[in-house]
């Protein structure tokens, strides 16, 4: 069983403190796009896939959308692994083998993208692009799961500080360059948005 969890659930610093989920554009909240985006490339896999929303404020609004939300089991805002590892702890979705992320402010993903990482079966692997590497972007076995925990434990939070603990101790963990036919952008920071000449009417709501 796969599970596609969308990451939603930080603290939203880059973006002066705003819900980056509940940020518009094209009149559309990012949630949305990315989740529509999800829903259509679900529809193309042969396997049952559960998507799941990692959110810690303005919960009501997003189990409005759908799809279960589960928050962080730790207090505080410890990054998108201590919402992998609440979805991974969640009893209701023991079920799923794979994890396969996406930050909530991927919006233009192309319509492959979870084909791809669906067909990536190492332990865990990431995405690169030119040379910068897309940490949270990522296909993880559920297998992981204590060593995710483990590694928050020790009060460290960076994903590419996981994936090196992993390869240390003798784990598999897969780089994929998609530079020759993927293209990612991810809108992360409040003045890059404001950039994007397509952008320039985004409105933070939350």
């Amino acid at each position: 069983m796969i599970g596609v969890l969308i990451l939603a659930g930080g603290e939203g610093r880059r973006m002066r403190g705003q819900d980056k989920g509940w940020c518009v554009r094209n009149n559309k909240a990012f949630i949305e796009v990315v989740l529509q985006q999800i829903q259509r490339q679900a529809e193309r896999v042969a396997q049952t896939v559960t998507i799941v929303i990692s959110a810690n404020r303005n919960l009501p609004d997003y189990s409005n959308l759908g799809p279960p939300v589960v928050s962080d089991i730790r207090s505080g805002y410890c990054g998108p692994l201590a919402g992998i590892e609440a979805v991974m702890n969640e009893p209701s979705l023991s079920h799923i083998n794979r994890w396969i992320t996406w930050p909530v402010d991927s919006l233009n993903i192309p319509d492959h993208y979870l084909l791809h990482m669906l067909a990536l079966e190492s332990e865990v692997s990431f995405i690169s692009q030119h040379r910068r590497a897309h940490y949270a972007h990522l296909s993880i076995s559920k297998e992981l799961k204590n060593s995710l925990s483990s590694y928050l434990d020790s009060k460290r939070n960076s994903i590419k500080g996981w994936l090196q603990s992993i390869s240390h101790s003798g784990g598999e963990v897969h780089e994929v360059d998609i530079s020759s036919y993927m293209s990612i952008t991810n809108y992360n920071h409040f003045d890059t948005v404001n950039e994007h000449r397509e952008m320039e009417n985004n409105l933070m709501l939350r």
